[in-house]
């Protein structure tokens, strides 16, 4: 027998009365008819809110022109975690050429300890167990709940954690930047 579903937030309901009136105006069909983006790229960018307009305009990109991949710090921490995944596909399926890692001043993963993530976390509700338990099983789980210091190293990092990984193409063109979230100005990294 189906278990009753969780009472839905009120965030959630005005959400989906949105969408009804969404629907009923057809106002979802002038979208592009593939999911291929039309630039041949996929960015890796931080989940920061404030980015949801701002990267797009600030790259003078439209609906359909890239794949957006957005992970906490714009970082990639696992090899085969899904952010990798994500390019892997992103270049192997649907065309990808370049690839542009972009972190962004102000970023809430930068300076981060785990200690304080994983107080954050018990604060929530996860028990102090259930964090160790995952501490000790997963040698991944440490680098999860860790920030990073140094912005442009982190993105640096990321872009060679890209370029050197075993399945992606060498013609596949991966650079690094930093957005600023008052400006939207980019800048290169070096790596």
């Amino acid at each position: 027998m189906p278990t009753a579903s969780a009472p839905l937030s009120p965030t959630v309901q005005q959400i989906l009365a949105h969408n009804r009136t969404f629907v009923a105006r057809g106002a979802g069909e002038a979208r592009p008819a593939s999911g291929r983006p039309a630039r041949g790229l996929a960015i890796v960018t931080c989940m920061d809110a404030r980015l949801t307009r701002l990267l797009p305009e600030a790259l003078g990109l439209a609906d359909g022109d890239a794949a957006i991949i957005q992970v906490a710090g714009a970082t990639i921490v696992d090899l085969y975690g899904e952010a990798m995944r994500s390019l892997l596909v992103a270049v192997a399926e649907l065309g990808v050429r370049d690839v542009m890692v972009i972190g962004h001043t102000d970023c809430g993963t930068c300076g981060m300890e785990p200690e304080h993530l994983m107080e954050a976390l018990v604060d929530t509700g996860v028990s102090h167990v259930a964090i160790e338990e995952e501490l000790n099983r997963s040698s991944q789980a440490n680098r999860v709940l860790t920030g990073f210091a140094v912005l442009e190293d982190e993105v640096a990092r990321s872009v060679r954690t890209i370029r050197e990984h075993p399945l992606m193409p060498a013609s596949v063109a991966v650079a690094g930047f930093t957005i600023d979230i008052k400006t939207g100005e980019l800048s290169p990294v070096a790596v």
